[in-house]
């Protein structure tokens, strides 16, 4: 089931997408939502981002690929709510930045308020997926980080596109992620290759924070590449569908 939200008749709402139509959602968005009756055509609606910023937040995970070290687990850092953006919104590119790339991700979304939950029962805490792009102005990390102070290049406005909608009823551990850049594939992966899993990010995560249902964590990424303006960034999640949005110039 993909859930939605979108922008028709001048109203942001939730709904899920079949085909292309697009239906109205019979009881709780995060308790048994069913679809219901026809609203419009998925071509009539402006889709958003699956999250609302106002009510919910986006705690990300860092260096979350590759060899399992030391560490009892991952790093935590959180986008600021000027960071999301929805599907076919551009990402600005800033006037200081010179090393812009992508990150694509799977996103992890909060069906129940969770709170010091164990790694066995993590997973009846998620309601379901989205695709995730965890933009970042990488020739700023290493002033960021030494000051210790700062994390801009995670926070630029327009820096978190997620969407095109949360899917539910699928298997987070092993979806195939990829990421094209005008159309070429630039990163292939895949979540399998992630160090810690689902559910243990989730309990992770919920250590240090409330959770509640619409809170999206970004897993982490299989691989990055730069971008430019003027260039179209597409993010594919297995099961889940495409994320697409150019660069613009900051103007």
């Amino acid at each position: 089931m993909n859930i939605a939200r979108f922008l028709w008749n001048n109203r942001i709402q939730w709904g899920i997408v079949e085909g292309d139509e697009v239906r109205a959602i019979q009881d709780n968005l995060y308790e048994g939502a069913q679809a219901g009756t026809r609203l419009c055509a998925l071509s009539d609606v402006r889709l958003l981002a699956p999250i609302d910023v106002q009510t919910n937040k986006v705690p990300a995970i860092a260096a979350n690929y590759g060899e399992k070290d030391q560490r009892d687990g991952p790093g935590i850092f959180m986008k600021q709510p000027g960071t999301v953006i929805g599907h076919n919104e551009p990402i600005v590119y800033p006037r200081i930045g010179r090393s812009i790339i992508h990150e694509a991700e799977v996103g992890i979304v909060i069906g129940r308020r969770a709170r010091h939950i164990s790694v066995s029962e993590a997973m009846e805490y998620v309601l379901g997926y989205t695709c995730v792009n965890d933009v970042s102005a990488r020739e700023l990390t290493t002033s960021d980080l030494g000051a210790g102070t700062s994390m801009r290049w995670k926070h630029f406005d327009t820096f978190c596109p997620i969407g095109p909608w949360i899917t539910t009823g699928l298997d987070g551990d092993n979806l195939q992620i990829q990421c094209r850049v005008n159309g070429q594939t630039v990163v292939d992966g895949s979540s399998s290759g992630m160090i810690w899993n689902v559910a243990e990010l989730v309990s992770w995560v919920s250590e240090v924070m409330a959770l509640n249902p619409g809170d999206v964590i970004p897993s982490g990424c299989p691989g990055v590449d730069e971008i430019n303006v003027g260039d179209t960034i597409e993010v594919e999640v297995e099961g889940i569908g495409t994320l697409s949005n150019p660069v613009a110039a900051d103007v």
